[in-house]
């Protein structure tokens, strides 16, 4: 678990893996789309590409080719 500067854990944890150069950029852009987004430094709406590969594992998502 990722833990917070005051010690407590945030419920998330880190998960690296390799992935082509485009691939960060093209599920945050996935994730916006789907709603999945979080706000940048400034105030804009950013894809949250973690929120959403949360919403594939529980099923909440699915993605077809296309």
């Amino acid at each position: 678990m990722t833990i917070r500067n005051d010690g407590t854990a945030t419920g998330r944890r880190v998960f690296a893996v390799r992935v082509a150069v485009e691939t960060p950029e093209r599920l945050a852009e996935l994730a916006l789309a789907r709603g999945y987004y979080f706000i940048g430094q400034g105030g804009e709406r950013l894809g949250a590409a973690g929120q959403l590969m949360d919403a594939i594992a529980e099923g909440r998502v699915q993605i077809t080719g296309g």
